[in-house]
């Protein structure tokens, strides 16, 4: 796992993903710690991420 601790945590108030491994991946794209549709994303990347797991669970597949 590869941490990039010298970048901000946010650049003109959009957060950073940091973290360069599979767990921040599946965590950007299925995280059942939250129901938030559009999580801070935790892989490479500024932003968010889209929760599909958030989906399935909103929408009665899960």
């Amino acid at each position: 796992m590869a941490n990039f601790p010298q970048l901000p945590d946010r650049i003109l108030g959009l957060p950073i993903g940091k973290d360069f491994s599979i767990e921040a991946l599946v965590k950007d794209l299925w995280n059942p710690e939250t129901d938030d549709l559009f999580p801070p994303k935790n892989f490479l990347g500024i932003g968010y991420g889209l929760n599909f797991y958030a989906i399935a669970r909103k929408t009665g597949l899960l």
